[in-house]
């Protein structure tokens, strides 16, 4: 089968869905192109503009085309795309946003060559995309909400990458529930090698055998609250545990925190091999916040979370860590100590977290997504963790959490 990916801006070498997911179908045996243009989001201080034309990435094909202009960091204006489409004679187009003007190039091929399938899934929530309510008003409720319907006959599934983005298609977007898959952002678990052993990774940075490891990373601003993970952290008064932090640090207030206990260990800005080794050498990871990439990281090493219970997280944990309710530094403090005083607990976490791993590997959503293809019936992943059980549509943070 040919399938097309459909991306607005694209990062070498990053742990980013749209890095991993084509591997996988790739994998299966698929032919997969991923379209995108020549423009990256810079990250890392990475030039943004890039040349037009092809290369590999994982082992799957990229075509960066050339652009009328953008709306950084939402999207850009193709050019050409319609006839890249031409020449690529998808089976399968999976475009990745469902607000970009891409969108209507994808649905006018799909009116054209009705038997394409035609998949678009969806990254936004109320937690990160629409904050500001007029923004949400006017970009979502209105601008979206009628581009999308004008071309919704076209479409024939929606996937939102957690939970809550499927909750987001239906009530900001107005897409019919039944359009609606959840189709997560997986675990690479095919490359989650460490880069050196445990015995150099705890030489390296002067760690005895014998401590927990804690770990946290991303990019740490003020709005994400990482502050009440260190205050928490200075509440506890084991000296045979440590706090590993990575990450691009634009919080002040995190920077000095820092400096206040020896128990913390700051590595500043890493690539993602390193990344993956701190994880995989780690004894728990917290997050308190909104959802990162790193959280299927964590699932693709088995290391036990901590998390924030919210529409973006709820799948992500299954026997497996702790959620978070309140955010609160007396929270986090409790759930840390919790941990620290019953040596089996991450024991029993990490004897469950195969199931997990196995469920939200790359390869299984991949599969999941071919599955699509050939009937739109709701597939296992979607039956786990839309229910009740996992996704709490009525609990009162599930879409947008208190970040009081």
């Amino acid at each position: 089968m040919k399938i097309v990916h459909i991306q607005q801006y694209f990062n070498e070498k990053m742990g980013y869905q749209e890095n991993i997911f084509p591997y996988y179908q790739k994998k299966l045996g698929h032919d997969v192109v991923l379209i995108t243009s020549t423009r990256s989001n810079g990250f890392n201080n990475d030039p943004r503009v890039k040349k037009e034309g092809e290369f590999i990435e994982n082992g799957f094909k990229v075509k960066r085309i050339n652009i009328f202009n953008e709306f950084k960091d939402r999207f850009v204006v193709f050019k050409k795309l319609y006839e890249y489409l031409e020449a690529e004679k998808p089976d399968y187009i999976y475009h990745h946003g469902v607000n970009s003007p891409s969108l209507r190039t994808a649905s006018i091929y799909k009116k054209n060559n009705p038997n394409v399938f035609l998949a678009v899934d969806n990254h936004s929530d109320l937690n990160i995309a629409a904050r500001n309510k007029l923004w949400k008003v006017f970009y979502y409720n209105l601008l979206w909400k009628n581009i999308i319907a004008k071309y919704d006959k076209y479409i024939d599934l929606y996937f939102g990458v957690t939970p809550a983005r499927c909750v987001f298609l239906e009530e900001e977007l107005g897409i019919n529930r039944e359009k609606i898959r959840l189709l997560p952002i997986g675990a690479d678990v095919d490359n989650v090698k460490a880069s050196i052993s445990k015995k150099e990774f705890l030489e390296k940075y002067n760690i005895d055998r014998n401590c927990l490891l804690i770990t946290h990373g991303g990019k740490i601003t003020p709005e994400k609250q990482n502050d009440r993970i260190i205050e928490a952290f200075l509440r506890l008064k084991d000296r045979n545990v440590r706090l590993i932090i990575f990450g691009l640090i634009k919080d002040k207030r995190v920077q000095e925190l820092i400096k206040n206990d020896d128990r913390i260990i700051f590595l500043g800005w890493l690539n993602r091999e390193d990344t993956l080794t701190v994880l995989k050498y780690s004894d728990v990871g917290i997050w308190n916040t909104q959802h990162t990439t790193l959280l299927e990281d964590c699932v693709a090493v088995g290391l036990p979370m901590i998390l924030r219970y919210y529409g973006s997280t709820c799948h992500l944990i299954d026997d497996t860590g702790l959620f978070l309710y309140d955010g609160s530094i007396r929270e986090i403090q409790d759930k840390l100590q919790l941990i620290i005083n019953n040596d089996n607990i991450l024991n029993q976490f990490k004897d469950k977290a195969h199931n997990i791993r196995d469920l939200l590997s790359y390869e299984n959503i991949a599969k999941e997504s071919i599955k699509y293809y050939y009937s739109t019936d709701y597939n296992d992943i979607h039956k786990k963790f839309m229910s009740i059980v996992y996704s709490d549509e009525n609990y009162k943070n599930f879409r947008v959490m208190d970040r009081s």
